[in-house]
């Protein structure tokens, strides 16, 4: 399918925080022609590997999404919920939301709230909390099947505006169709590295999957690849490129050169980041895997993070993969020097 399909099919995915599964359906069937093995790690990471070299390399993309967890619900039908994530109380207002429960069935909500006309004059105006918030699940015949511990995603359908995608769960699904893009464009080359694929469970709760996937796995380079905010503030705009990050304590700087030079030489538009401390995405824990692991990061620019109307620029998805797809070519031919 094409890169645009694409995007909307990881998009619209259910996959909250540690419950892929669904996630894994859409990627293994677009991935699954373009890789030698294609599995699923005990915590929960969907992996692929793209056999070459014995230099190993690890792509690491989240696909879980920010979500809802019921907490209670009453006879009425009203569910109490918290958040997976950073989710922001007033994105969630008069949101329709999908609810997969333990016996597999999905059924449907409403967060609501007062109407205005109800509403008391001092509170008009007031953002609630999440302790003010319920799903009204009563629309469901059997809502009784609706217990706690089961998980809600907001139901928005991502869709086409012009060269652009609009969406949720685009943080960081957008990266997980560079990572595909980037194995169907390694399939052209004759020598590569042997790179691994890795699509990581729980980031948005504090990168376990990276984290066991770098530990158990032990590459020769680790690139993780998130999403940041489109900004002209700071001169990373959408449609200019991916971004890479720059400086600080966590990104290698050997092979951040050489990325950055195989992008110069090469004609490739990038962006930079200057990476001051953490970067709140798996390069974080990739980087301290066994001895430690040489890291890079590279990052899609976004707007409205942690939404459900994620903007990403289809070209940036593409531009990613042919940087990466060359630049881990390229690694190869410096080897044999």
């Amino acid at each position: 399918m094409n890169t645009a399909r694409l995007l909307i099919e990881l998009s619209n995915a259910f996959g909250p925080v540690g419950y892929e599964d669904r996630v894994h359906e859409v990627i293994k069937a677009e991935l699954s022609p373009y890789v030698d093995e294609i599995y699923r790690d005990e915590i929960g990471n969907l992996i692929a590997v793209k056999k070459g070299s014995s230099r190993r390399v690890g792509v690491f993309t989240h696909i879980d999404e920010v979500s809802l967890v019921i907490s209670a619900i009453d006879e009425r039908g009203f569910a109490r919920f918290e958040s997976l994530g950073g989710v922001d109380p007033k994105i969630l207002i008069s949101q329709k939301v999908r609810i997969v429960c333990r016996d597999g069935k999905e059924r449907k909500g409403v967060i609501g709230m007062l109407a205005p006309h109800l509403q008391k004059p001092g509170s008009k105006g007031d953002v609630p909390s999440f302790d003010e918030l319920f799903i009204d699940v009563s629309i469901n015949q059997d809502f009784d099947k609706i217990d706690i511990g089961d998980l809600a995603v907001v139901d928005f359908a991502a869709f086409e505006m012009g060269e652009k995608v609009s969406g949720k769960a685009l943080d960081d699904r957008a990266c997980a169709a560079i990572s595909i893009e980037t194995a169907k464009l390694l399939s052209r080359y004759r020598e590569h590295p042997t790179v691994y694929f890795i699509f990581t469970t729980r980031e948005e709760v504090g990168a376990m999957g990276a984290r066991a996937a770098a530990e158990a796995l032990e590459f020769d380079l680790g690139l993780a690849m998130d999403v940041t905010h489109h900004s002209k503030e700071d001169g990373i705009e959408m449609g200019n490129g991916p971004v890479l990050t720059v400086g600080g304590p966590n990104i290698h700087k050997g092979y951040f050169k050489k990325l950055d030079d195989y992008a110069r030489k090469n004609g490739f538009s990038v962006q930079y980041d200057y990476g001051s401390g953490h970067t709140g995405t798996d390069a974080d824990v990739v980087q301290l895997a066994g001895n430690g692991t040489p890291t890079l990061l590279l990052s899609l620019p976004q707007l409205f993070m942690h939404t459900p109307v994620e903007v990403v620029q289809v070209c940036d998805i593409l531009n990613s993969a042919r940087l990466l797809s060359g630049f881990f070519c390229s690694l190869e031919e410096v080897e044999a020097v």
